[in-house]
């Protein structure tokens, strides 16, 4: 039964876990050599995980040193990140930002 309204998926950041409009986010990906971060409107299918488009959700996403990608409640990946890929994908977040016109 079809209300007439499209759907919007939503998606939850993992820095402050709220609950977004996924175009609204920026998604990772897990890349085979690196995190890859997927442009919007790629549907490039894969684990990822969401972030809000404010510099604190990466923060505190990134604080402990990893980032846990799930494709189910059983199947979960983690990727460690040390201190200089850690501030790399944090440059990378900026220079994606910038290039949408967002400000962090």
């Amino acid at each position: 039964m079809s209300s007439g309204v499209p759907y919007e998926p939503v998606r939850t950041c993992v820095g402050c876990r709220e609950r977004h409009p996924q175009k609204e986010l920026i998604r990772l990906r897990q890349g085979k050599t690196r995190l890859a971060i997927v442009q919007p409107g790629d549907d490039t299918e894969g684990r990822s995980l969401y972030l809000c488009a404010r510099e604190g959700c990466w923060q505190r996403a990134l604080k402990r040193g990893r980032l846990t990608f799930k494709s189910s409640k059983y199947d979960r990946r983690v990727v460690l990140l040390n201190l200089r890929e850690q501030e790399a994908l944090l440059a990378r977040l900026k220079r994606h930002l910038r290039s949408r016109g967002t400000r962090s």
